[in-house]
């Protein structure tokens, strides 16, 4: 600022010297008048160059400014009303977060949140597609209580969405769809539902759990050799297991 000002008032005094110098007729008061107007533009040279490699070092300074690196927000809780679904962010130092830094963009189907320039960094969420729709012009994101606090307004209003993400939806539903198709299996079936609950507890069993199911697996196969009983038919996926009878290499009980 004040080059500028320095810049300015010598602009005006080479101005006024030039004018003094063509009323001037005397040589002497003539070369005085010159040197003072060459000593003036040299000075004003001087600033002008000045001014412009300031100019320059600064944009430099501008365009190397390092871009803020964006971090994933996995720190977050959610819940749901008949209204409203709510998200709450919990951020290191949140109490010096601003609403200024915080934007959130809404879609029917999504949303993005980015807070800017916190703790040295940016910090994003993103859901690419939720669960169930939204009105966006409704929705609203805040810094609240401690929290950054997002309110996504429901489309339909008292429509449970369980789940925050569509991807999670579809997996319980697939979970849900797969378990009422073997209880299916196993109400056709029951001897097939023995069969799968004795599987599970051999796959999700310790040693001596497997110990004692081979043992009984062992029994149950004597007894139908010798008639005594219908026996067990084979179990899906038991006919691998180490130490079960008719397997090379088994040991006997």
């Amino acid at each position: 600022m004040a080059d500028t000002i320095e810049l300015s008032e010598l602009k005006g005094d080479l101005k006024e010297l030039e004018t003094v110098l063509t009323t001037v007729n005397r040589s002497n008061v003539r070369n005085l008048i010159a040197d003072a107007i060459s000593s003036l533009k040299l000075k004003i040279d001087t600033l002008e160059a000045s001014a412009a490699k300031k100019k320059e070092q600064s944009g430099e300074q501008k365009a190397t400014k390092p871009t803020l690196y964006t971090a994933k927000i996995t720190n977050y809780g959610w819940d749901e009303s008949a209204k409203f679904v709510k998200l709450y962010i919990t951020l290191p130092n949140i109490e010096k977060l601003t609403n200024e830094q915080v934007i959130c963009d809404f879609t029917n189907t999504s949303f993005k949140c980015v807070v800017n320039n916190h703790n040295g960094k940016n910090h994003m969420l993103q859901v690419v597609k939720l669960a169930g729709s939204i009105i966006p012009s409704s929705s609203t994101c805040k810094v609240k209580s401690g929290n950054v606090v997002i309110a996504l307004k429901k489309e339909s209003e008292g429509n449970t969405w369980g789940h925050l993400t569509d991807a999670e939806k579809k997996v319980k539903e697939q979970k849900e769809a797969k378990l009422d198709a073997n209880k299916d299996a196993e109400s056709s079936d029951p001897q097939a539902g023995i069969m799968n609950l004795m599987k599970k507890m051999y796959d999700d069993g310790d040693d001596d759990m497997k110990r004692m199911i081979k043992k009984t697996w062992y029994e149950s196969q004597q007894k139908q050799k010798t008639g005594e009983n219908g026996g067990m038919p084979e179990m899906p996926g038991m006919s691998g297991m180490p130490g079960m009878p008719g397997m090379p290499g088994m040991p006997a009980f």
